[in-house]
């Protein structure tokens, strides 16, 4: 994380010529002497980037987009995995440059968007002995909806859902809807590789999907003199297929884990 230092050059009079003798050579010194002259240098430029501490192929596959996109621009990026309440106090305290991607613009204050989507995110609901058509959020109403705490999104779309049940992370969301202490759950379709991984054989998905939402990136307001320029490296990007690209070999190996997942658990299960 950078911080703009004084520039002498910049506060009235600098660029006046100095006086020998008198006050004004002695303040003038003292001025030099006490404000640094440091020109700001990309290279050392560090950008603290959040990301949900959820493992999802769309939020992996934002980091490396990223990742591509600062390199370019000559900035080095440091990505912190943080529950969302806890992204939340330190992009309040300043404590953070950027977050990864978001797909609904409240929650972020003092923020600029990017203009590019980097992130596909589908929302399906899960059950165990539910069976019914999704139609939308309003066909949940009558079931108790389970869903991962501090994730904004779904505190939206669910505000007309009476009954809620919120679960700390993925795992605990799950575990919850197979011990019936839940009607239904709802996460990302993605999310159904982890319940192969857990072995909840009881759990299934609905069709259809509840949404399909693209997900932005969020710079700081501080920040936002970069953005034209991020704009422009991601546009490029998306124009040669790169984003598109890597969207699809982070899918393709987040899959292949899955099933390999998926195959040992059947193996241990069988004996």
């Amino acid at each position: 994380m950078y911080k703009y230092s004084g520039n002498i050059a910049h506060l009235p009079g600098a660029g006046m010529r100095l006086q020998t003798g008198g006050l004004f050579t002695v303040m003038a010194l003292s001025i030099s002497l006490t404000v640094p002259v440091t020109a700001w240098s990309r290279e050392d430029t560090r950008f603290d980037i959040a990301y949900p501490d959820v493992n999802r192929p769309s939020t992996m596959a934002a980091q490396k987009i990223l990742g591509t996109a600062y390199a370019q621009m000559g900035i080095k990026v440091n990505f912190i995995a943080l529950p969302a309440a806890r992204a939340m106090s330190m992009w309040a305290a300043g404590k953070l440059d950027a977050y990864s991607a978001k797909i609904i613009d409240s929650g972020l204050p003092d923020s600029v968007k990017s203009s590019v989507p980097i992130m596909i995110e589908e929302a399906v609901v899960f059950a165990t002995k539910k069976n019914f058509t999704v139609d939308g959020y309003d066909s949940l109403k009558p079931y108790q909806v389970g869903y991962v705490s501090g994730v904004t999104y779904f505190e939206d779309r669910l505000k007309n859902v009476p009954q809620k049940e919120t679960a700390p992370n993925l795992e605990s969301l799950f575990r919850k809807l197979d011990a019936g202490r839940t009607d239904v759950a709802v996460d990302s379709r993605f999310a159904f590789c982890l319940v192969r991984k857990l072995g909840l054989n009881q759990v299934h998905m609905l069709e259809p999907s509840l949404e399909r939402r693209l997900g932005y990136h969020f710079l700081h307001s501080r920040h936002q003199h970069l953005l034209p320029e991020l704009d422009n490296v991601l546009r490029a990007m998306e124009k040669d297929g790169s984003i598109k690209r890597i969207q699809e070999e982070v899918m393709q190996e987040y899959m292949t884990q899955c099933t390999e997942l998926s195959g040992t658990k059947n193996k241990k299960a069988t004996g």
